[in-house]
């Protein structure tokens, strides 16, 4: 039990919170990499017939927090 707890603490989160086939936000603890968040935002962008998503900017949803850590809120553009 303990070591399954443990593993859920370290996956983490990473969802699509917005998609209108022209940007895609997706919220996601900080130590989620681009290369990953560019996976879901480009399955996100292929829902509306768009080929892939370009990262555009990232902004901490606390803004009392250091850069990169805690959740991280990541907009991409759909092309």
């Amino acid at each position: 039990m303990k070591r399954m707890v443990l593993v859920l603490l370290l996956t983490g989160c990473a969802q699509v919170q917005y998609n209108d086939g022209k940007t895609v936000s997706i919220q996601s603890d900080g130590w989620y990499g681009l290369d990953s968040l560019q996976k879901t935002a480009n399955a996100a962008c292929k829902q509306y017939g768009k080929t892939k998503a370009t990262y555009t900017h990232s902004a901490n949803m606390n803004p009392h927090l250091p850069a990169g850590s805690g959740v991280q809120n990541t907009i991409w553009k759909c092309e």
